[in-house]
């Protein structure tokens, strides 16, 4: 329930803690920066974000990123103006620096740590600090059919007297690229578990609760410098709750 509500407050386009891709580093002193739209939905609740996320590969096989730098345009109930009235959350969400490296073809190690730096008015107190550890498993199985694959366990760290239950994620995606028109179609899925009761103030708070997302998308290659990307993401349980998020994204590459 915790989850649930930390969602709410802050949407994300995954339900999860999730590193930058599931896919093989690449060559040193490459990298890219991504700006996205992230439009998200359920019922008559609705939440718009704007999003920065980059990475760079500092060394062969050894990338950093930074993720979730983003503005908050709304996150509210579609009927505020109309039965009810909605407190003004527009505002910066938090930052998540991440590592990833490589360590045989076929595998990556992953590490997140996201900062507790979100504006008060898209989360109000509740902002923890957290870490997201993760083993990769990704593989060219014909040429330009890529399959990635992770499994990741995330701490969020206790405040204002509120302790999330460590959560298990597991998830894989399935990419294929169509070279001679520059196309990337995608599908993934992801399964989140909570492994450990929630606490507040030291004292059991539930837990047990699990989350299904199922996601189709796109990236078109402009060129070889820029590209464009489309996702739309289907999320339902009881860990984050039910959600649907589009997602919009120009991608620059350096």
């Amino acid at each position: 329930m915790l989850k649930k509500i930390a969602l709410v407050a802050a949407v994300a386009a995954s339900a999860s803690f999730a590193t930058y891709n599931f896919f093989p580093v690449g060559d040193a002193n490459k990298g890219e920066v991504e700006i996205s739209d992230n439009y998200t939905w359920h019922d008559h609740w609705s939440a718009n974000r704007i999003n920065l996320a980059a990475k760079y590969n500092v060394i062969q096989n050894l990338e950093i990123s930074l993720q979730n730098i983003g503005y908050q345009i709304w996150n509210e109930d579609d009927r505020c103006d109309d039965t009810k009235s909605c407190p003004d959350n527009d505002g910066i969400y938090a930052m998540t620096i991440g590592a990833r490296y490589q360590f045989l073809p076929i595998l990556i190690g992953a590490l997140d740590i996201r900062l507790p730096l979100t504006s008060e008015d898209v989360t109000g107190d509740y902002d923890p600090f957290g870490l997201y550890a993760a083993i990769q498993f990704t593989k060219e199985f014909i040429p330009n059919l890529w399959f990635g694959s992770e499994l990741g366990f995330d701490w969020m760290f206790e405040d204002e007297k509120v302790e999330e239950g460590v959560t298990m994620t597991i998830q894989a995606e399935l990419d294929y690229t169509i070279a001679a028109i520059g196309l990337t179609p995608w599908i993934g899925i992801e399964f989140d578990k909570q492994l450990t009761e929630d606490k507040i103030d030291g004292n059991d708070a539930g837990g047990d609760e699990n989350q299904l997302t199922f996601w189709v998308g796109a990236q078109y290659d402009i060129n070889q410098m820029f590209a464009v990307k489309v996702n739309f993401a289907i999320s339902n349980g009881d860990l984050y709750g039910d959600s649907n998020t589009l997602k919009g994204a120009f991608l620059i590459r350096f």
